[in-house]
């Protein structure tokens, strides 16, 4: 349990930035002079880091250890956030959110590392599945963090409290988070070089369809985090920190449900695969009733409840693959690089795309051929495990702890 908390909740905050940010847009471009698009860009860089070096990091987490990686990377966080509350120029504020994104780019690379290296089967699945919601988890709690400073626009003491809390987590980490680099450093010597190691993980077709199978539903997920709260506002006839209190609350709620329920089904030996796809059909539908104008606040409510639950089965259940795409221990970072790199280049995207749509059905007909093409990419589980039993055959180390 202790693990599980320590991989989650610095995720989580890491990516409360983001959460934080967006109900200030007004503010923001008041106090640093700057345009929506050019705010826009400056949410956009937040996911700049780890859509560009990602897979780099995550092969450089395998060869120096989890604990120093995540330590580092909380604090960047941290420091991230204290630069930004005091941002007086559009260009410190990019700054801030370069670091910040690259502080939660090292963060959400090496938390499933510090699970696949320390806990056995059974709590490896259950955690990793909790772990998939970190992002609309932290995303919502960042709204909720935001709620009490929007009216007054206070978004320089929505920071600092963020960046407490992330000081916080980080001393946490330095006292809690065993010392496991000496074992991955051992296992680092029989591996390949950089560039091979990245190299290898990139020709790998089942990582490759991991990566589109997860990024498609963050993709969903990040794009309707960021329009609903204006969207039923504006249908639903809301303010705007009452829609974004609904949305944030609905996340975390059903995100965190959705995550448990998958890994204790998949825990039983359930199929990955189907559970999947039902819940990518459930959140097809969800997505469908959510932005119908005609559904009401109540219904719509309802649906982004049924969808964040969906996108947290979604989720979970492809993360639970991670270990078996990766085969051993040696460069999980790599594998967890590549898919959260993919994970970065959609965020990079999202902002661009769902920001500048206004019809239901545009955001309706956008989210169902994201869910389909991650339905049709997602690796089969069985096909995982014979690629694991093949690298164990090649003497590749166990790699969890008991």
């Amino acid at each position: 349990m202790t693990l599980t908390a320590l991989a989650y909740l610095p995720a989580v905050l890491g990516m409360m930035t983001v959460g934080i940010v967006v109900p200030f847009v007004s503010a923001l471009g008041r106090d640093l002079l700057a345009t929506p698009a050019e705010l826009g860009l400056a949410i956009a860089l937040f996911s700049l880091p780890t859509a560009v070096l990602a897979t780099i990091g995550g092969n450089l987490i395998d060869r120096h250890g989890v604990r120093r990686s995540m330590l580092f990377a909380g604090g960047a966080s941290a420091i991230a956030s204290t630069l930004a509350s005091n941002a007086h120029s559009l260009w410190t504020f990019d700054c801030a959110m370069l670091i910040a994104g690259a502080g939660f780019g090292g963060i959400c690379v090496a938390a499933p590392c510090l699970l696949i290296a320390t806990l056995n089967e059974v709590s490896r699945i259950r955690a990793m599945s909790f772990l998939s919601t970190f992002a609309p988890s932290g995303y919502a709690a960042g709204l909720l963090l935001a709620v009490p400073f929007i009216d007054d626009g206070d978004w320089r003491l929505a920071m600092q409290v963020h960046a407490v809390l992330m000081t916080l987590i980080v001393i946490a980490m330095a006292r809690l988070i065993p010392h496991i680099e000496a074992a991955a450093t051992d296992k680092a010597v029989a591996t390949p070089g950089t560039f091979s190691s990245i190299l290898g993980a990139l020709r790998d077709a089942r990582i490759l369809r991991l990566s589109i199978a997860v990024a498609l539903p963050n993709a969903v997920s990040y794009g309707t985090g960021l329009a609903a709260p204006s969207y039923l506002a504006r249908v639903h006839d809301l303010s705007l920190a009452a829609s974004s209190a609904t949305v944030a609350l609905a996340k975390i709620a059903a995100m965190i449900i959705g995550g448990l329920s998958m890994g204790y089904l998949l825990s039983r030996a359930a199929r990955t695969s189907l559970l999947f796809a039902a819940m990518a059909v459930t959140g097809a539908l969800a997505q469908i009733v959510l932005f119908l104008p005609a559904s009401g606040v109540t219904l719509a409510t309802a649906a982004l409840i049924l969808w964040l639950f969906a996108f947290g089965g979604m989720a979970g259940g492809a993360m639970t693959l991670l270990p078996l795409v990766a085969g051993d221990c040696t460069r999980a970072a790599t594998a967890s690089g590549v898919v959260n790199q993919a994970i970065s280049l959609c965020s990079f995207a999202v902002p661009s795309i769902w920001l500048t749509l206004t019809g239901g059905m545009q955001f309706i007909a956008l989210a169902v051929t994201c869910l389909l093409v991650s339905v049709i990419a997602l690796p089969g589980a069985a096909s995982c495990k014979g690629l694991q039993v093949s690298r164990a055959a090649d003497s590749s180390p166990d790699c969890s702890r008991t």
